[in-house]
């Protein structure tokens, strides 16, 4: 099998550049058995984040794309409709992705305030909620448990869709969308002062990802999954060297747009999700 490392420098993620277009070509690209879901609740219409929960395994959060209100929603893994929360004092500019985490014994949400589809931002948000639980859907409003803004190093503007959380090193870990290939960035997962403006470090590139749309990472920090429109690409660490080892890359087929995707706790299956249509992809790993 085809296989790139990434090298690791201490709490830095830095990739080796080895990336070349005829090497996709060799590439392990798997067909996908997958399944199709309808999205019961009719205001999901541009879901552009997809978070599978920490706290119940069937249960699935999204949320939609710039131009709603700071609302966050839930379903089960076929689409049913669960619950729906307002978040107070978050502003909704353009979230482009979610996470789902559990850090020091709670379970949380990452809301990420980071589209900037034509670079005229400067400052991007990056919230943290309490997971609800779906039998407090009596209590609709949510407020964060912590947020920070953040910005890009020279004033840099950059669109990122694809966003997750390490939570073995403790970092937030994006992705630049609208750039030659994907750029990787980390931010502190809990700054010591989250009332200062952070700065987003690039630690690495990925030459060979083009327009990235989602980013997950496995609580146990061992495996990161990239969504693209057409692929979902999978990268193993390798404990002994801390690098990043190619592994395979799923295809999947009849979504148009696939913004969203989390993949399934115990690792069995990936959920896509679209911004253009109301349908929920299920997707078995191999």
């Amino acid at each position: 099998m085809f296989s790139r490392r990434f090298k690791f420098l201490g709490w830095l993620a830095v990739y080796s550049a080895v990336y070349s277009p005829l090497a996709w070509s060799q590439l392990t690209v798997l067909d996908s058995e997958q399944k199709r879901y309808s999205i019961e609740n009719k205001k999901i219409n541009e879901s552009s984040g997809l978070a599978c929960s920490s706290r119940n395994k069937k249960h699935l959060w999204t949320h939609n794309d710039s131009g709603h209100m700071p609302i966050i929603y839930a379903m089960d893994n076929k689409g049913k409709d669960l619950a729906t929360y307002h978040l107070e004092d978050i502003e909704s500019n353009d979230w482009e992705d979610m996470d789902a985490f559990e850090y020091q014994g709670m379970h949380y949400l990452l809301i990420a305030d980071t589209g900037d589809n034509f670079k005229l931002r400067f400052n991007y948000r990056i919230n943290i909620i309490n997971e609800p639980e779906l039998k407090d859907n009596n209590r609709s409003a949510v407020s964060p448990a912590w947020s920070f803004s953040y910005q890009f190093e020279d004033n840099a503007s950059f669109d990122v869709e694809s966003v997750a959380v390490d939570v073995s090193r403790e970092k937030i870990i994006l992705l630049t969308k609208r750039t030659p290939h994907a750029l990787m960035f980390e931010l502190p997962l809990k700054p010591d002062d989250s009332e200062k403006i952070q700065l987003a470090v690039k630690t690495g590139e990925f030459k060979d990802i083009i327009k990235p749309s989602a980013l997950d990472i496995s609580a146990d920090g061992q495996l990161m999954s990239i969504n693209t429109y057409h692929r979902i690409h999978r990268f193993i660490r390798d404990s002994l060297e801390d690098d990043w080892v190619y592994d395979y890359s799923l295809s999947y087929k009849k979504l148009f747009q696939p913004e969203a995707m989390c993949l399934s706790k115990n690792k069995k299956h990936y959920y896509v999700s679209s911004e253009k249509k109301p349908y929920l992809i299920k997707i078995k790993t191999k």
